[in-house]
């Protein structure tokens, strides 16, 4: 699929799956709005990045519009923006769940909500396998991930005729992480029958062909990307 002509917002554009996003968007040709809190990423032709603060209420209603303004018109969102940390559910206070939540559900809904009153055609959301498989210290990160798959199947619904898929990871393998987390990697390659991790650039091909006009029957599907670990 042509994404020349087309643009596409990205949430959580400055991390490492953020940054081969909007790399490979711009590659095929399209106008990439990437969102950032406060990192800042080189400019380039085509590109329009743009600092916002999802943990502030109402503030994905505000980043769509803006990502209007700057590429006259918005195709495609990745809501891949994610707090990630660890909470251990005896000790985390009620603003350490409350800003998760923020992040991971209040944002991505708000930016879907604007996203279909602006002519957005698709939603991906980006999951993780730990809403279906947590693991100790993970819970509240994987409730809120359990949460955005409940989201894409009911914004589905909502707001015919965009689409709103979900892309549901596994582990993805950046540079140096064999050698700072070897007993990780090792654990997740004895779990999963492809035993290894997916790349960043295999993540991205499987957000284009969502995107394309192969996948147009599709709403309201979360895909597993996790290397057959849904398997067991």
């Amino acid at each position: 699929m042509s994404f020349s002509g087309k643009s596409i917002l990205i949430t959580g554009a400055s991390g490492y799956i953020g940054q081969a996003y909007v790399a490979r968007f711009l590659e095929l040709g399209a106008t990439v709005c990437a969102q950032v809190n406060t990192a800042t990423i080189p400019s380039r032709s085509n590109l329009h990045v743009i600092t916002a603060d999802l943990a502030i209420a109402k503030s994905g209603n505000l980043l769509v519009q803006e990502a209007l303004t700057r590429a006259g018109k918005l195709d495609f969102v990745i809501n891949n923006a994610a707090d990630q940390s660890i909470l251990d559910p005896a000790l985390a206070t009620r603003a350490e769940i409350e800003h998760m939540m923020r992040i991971n559900v209040d944002a991505p809904k708000e930016i879907i909500d604007q996203s279909a009153k602006s002519g957005v055609s698709v939603v991906l959301n980006i999951s993780s396998v730990e809403a279906l498989n947590p693991r100790a210290g993970h819970e509240i990160y994987g409730a809120s991930k359990a949460a955005l798959d409940i989201l894409t199947r009911s914004a589905s619904r909502a707001h015919p005729p965009m689409r709103v898929l979900g892309l549901r990871l596994g582990l993805i393998g950046r540079p140096g992480i064999d050698q700072a987390w070897p007993e990780g990697v090792a654990a997740w390659k004895a779990a999963t029958p492809l035993a290894r991790y997916a790349s960043a650039e295999e993540v991205v091909g499987v957000a284009e062909f969502l995107f394309s006009d192969a996948n147009a029957w599709a709403t309201g599907s979360t895909y597993d990307f996790d290397g057959g670990l849904g398997s067991h």
